[in-house]
């Protein structure tokens, strides 16, 4: 029974991937229900970029409990906890601790990732709309409140640039009306934008 989760790019190829939590509402399901089980497994769905979704689950089970063991999965929420530029994940379980799913996939593909701060808007940039071109792609955020059940996601907005090196523009529409338009930024950095600035800043983090 699917209960929470969301998309989010866990390869950076710059297709949205889907995550699920699950978990049954009713203890004891199995006796009336066989087949069904009350503690669930989550899942993982790879986006190939065709318009079709393959369950790579099984795969995911080698790196951890998360997609082996049974849990009553309810909420999820989606941030670079480590801000090394690949989306973590963050699993509400009813009477089990919550599951900290630190995205270790890898590969070569690159990302890009903007912080948005309103000054005429609302200081968080909710309602804000980021429009990016980045090799022969282009992606849409938008910075929204709430998620899944009693989650909230990073408000950053993250794209996967698969093999592209730059991002060739930027377009942030405002909830005020203002635009803003960015050309030419380098891949695998994290920028802040403030409304009405004519530039970008990057965010630098140490890793220990």
């Amino acid at each position: 029974m699917s209960f929470g989760g969301g998309f989010f790019d866990y390869d950076n190829d710059g297709w949205l991937d889907l995550f699920i939590a699950n978990g049954h509402v009713y203890p004891g399901v199995e006796k009336t229900n066989p087949g069904s089980h009350y503690k669930q497994i989550n899942l993982l769905l790879h986006n190939d970029g065709k318009g079709r979704f393959s369950n790579v689950t099984a795969a995911a089970a080698a790196s951890g409990n998360a997609f082996s063991v049974r849990h009553l999965g309810r909420g999820a929420a989606f941030a670079d906890f480590f801000n090394d530029g690949h989306v973590d994940i963050v699993v509400g379980n009813n009477d089990d601790p919550p599951l900290l799913l630190k995205n270790s996939s890898g590969g070569s593909n690159h990302f890009v990732s903007f912080k948005l701060i309103g000054t005429r808007s609302n200081p968080d940039a909710m309602g804000a709309r980021l429009r990016i071109q980045g090799g022969r792609t282009v992606q849409i955020r938008e910075i929204v409140g709430g998620g899944s059940y009693l989650s909230q996601s990073d408000l950053r907005a993250h794209f996967g640039l698969g093999g592209s090196t730059r991002v060739d523009a930027v377009e942030v529409s405002w909830p005020s009306g203002l635009k803003q338009q960015f050309r030419d930024l380098q891949a695998d950095r994290f920028y802040v934008v403030e409304e009405g600035k004519n530039s970008v800043r990057a965010e630098i983090f140490s890793h220990p």
